[in-house]
């Protein structure tokens, strides 16, 4: 009797569970970077990142402090509330994998929401390789992409250039669930540039998702000057 009244005031409706909703990931990171002759470099500190005002904000601690800001394709170095240096990169925010992380692209690289196609599916020591192709158009300036997945989970990718030659590739390690949301805490990347090879990795700690304080780290104003 008390079951049948309590399904009165809450409807079956009510128990079926809405899929979460991951919108803010902030975390500690550590890159460690290799070029190619040889030179290596260490940047530390903490990011932020909420998908719905879209602009990566790193607070570095290490080798000294200032801020970066990633909007667009554009980065931003700043300190002492000024902008010190622009750079352009050519992957946007679409494509960091704080925004596919939270959108649930992670798995495919949100290759699935572009115009590129898959070509071919193989298995390879317990991985499902995908092949990716770009629209005739853009073979003229892009190539294949291959990725890697394990346990439907991203473990690598690698892009070529429209010769067929790698371009670069990353691989992704050591996945953790923090509330509900799979991360990797290792990420490794190569870029090859004329032939040599630029190495990067970086790893991650003390991820936080959904995270309601600090809105202004999150929602960092790019000074105008």
């Amino acid at each position: 009797m008390i079951k049948f009244i309590w399904l009165l005031f809450f409807p079956l409706s009510f128990l079926q569970l809405e899929p979460q909703y991951f919108f803010r990931i902030s975390t500690d990171f550590v890159i460690k970077a290799k070029s190619p002759a040889g030179e290596q470099s260490l940047t530390v500190g903490r990011l932020f990142y909420d998908k719905n005002i879209k602009q990566i904000v790193y607070e570095l601690s290490f080798p000294e402090k200032e801020t970066w800001v990633q909007k667009d394709t554009t980065l931003y170095k700043i300190a002492n509330s000024k902008i010190t240096e622009k750079q352009q990169i050519p992957a946007g925010i679409d494509f960091s994998i704080y925004n596919l992380a939270l959108n649930g692209n992670l798995a495919d690289y949100g290759l699935k929401k572009t115009r590129f196609k898959i070509t071919k599916v193989e298995k390879s020591d317990g991985a499902v390789l995908s092949t990716w192709e770009p629209t005739e158009e853009s073979k003229k300036f892009l190539g294949d992409i291959i990725v890697s997945n394990t346990n439907q989970q991203l473990n690598g990718i690698v892009f070529k250039n429209s010769k067929g030659e790698v371009a670069s590739r990353q691989f992704f390690r050591n996945y953790i669930k923090v509330k509900g949301l799979l991360f990797p805490m290792e990420v490794i990347k190569e870029t090859y540039i004329n032939g040599q090879k630029e190495y990067e990795i970086t790893t991650f700690k003390n991820i936080l998702i959904n995270d309601l304080s600090g809105d202004s780290r999150y929602d960092y104003k790019i000074p105008s000057h």
